[in-house]
């Protein structure tokens, strides 16, 4: 298959971003990301001309050595709620866990006691903050699944709103024409 640019006249990153996923969001009552791999192309010298999206796996094709080099240099692929989106942790205690390379509360939740011990102090008290959180947005997620439902709801009526009234005026201008 032949591409219009090869690899070697553009600039082709790929990286590992963070995508919500609203409906298990919405069910557990808490933010849950992915880790998706996205791909950003840049013809050198044009910095308007940007590409950045999900990877697709013509991408993976096209730019094989870029993938390549992806693959070799990320870390394995997480899903749950980055520490980053938990409020309940401090910048400190947030770089400590990714030095153990704790990256979602899920993971800190269930870390046993013998590494906890091994972490050391405030990795317990930590943990317990995470399973209550975890607890407590599982708990509200029949209220924030309502909420976002509710949401929608209004958003369409509010639409059809529009619709209708934009109906009404065409259907007066019709009259006012046919009566002039």
């Amino acid at each position: 298959m032949s591409y219009p640019q090869a690899e070697s006249n553009l600039f082709v990153q790929f990286y590992t971003d963070a995508i919500e996923l609203k409906a298990q969001s919405e069910k557990e009552g808490r933010p849950i990301f992915k880790d998706v791999p996205f791909v950003r192309i840049i013809v050198p010298g044009d910095m308007n001309n940007i590409i950045e999206r999900i990877a697709e796996e013509s991408d993976k094709h096209r730019f094989a050595n870029a993938w390549a080099r992806y693959q070799n240099s990320e870390a394995k692929a997480t899903e749950g709620t980055p520490l980053e989106q938990w409020p309940q942790i401090t910048r400190s205690l947030l770089k400590e866990c990714k030095y153990f390379e704790i990256h979602t509360v899920e993971a800190l939740s269930n870390i046993s006691d013998a590494h906890v011990a091994k972490l050391g102090m405030g990795f317990g008290e930590l943990r317990t903050k995470a399973k209550a959180w975890i607890e407590a947005a599982s708990g509200s997620a029949a209220a924030t699944a309502q909420a976002a439902e509710n949401d929608r709801l209004k958003q369409m009526l509010a639409d059809m709103q529009v619709q209708i009234n934009e109906l009404s005026e065409a259907k007066a201008r019709r009259k006012k024409e046919l009566i002039e």
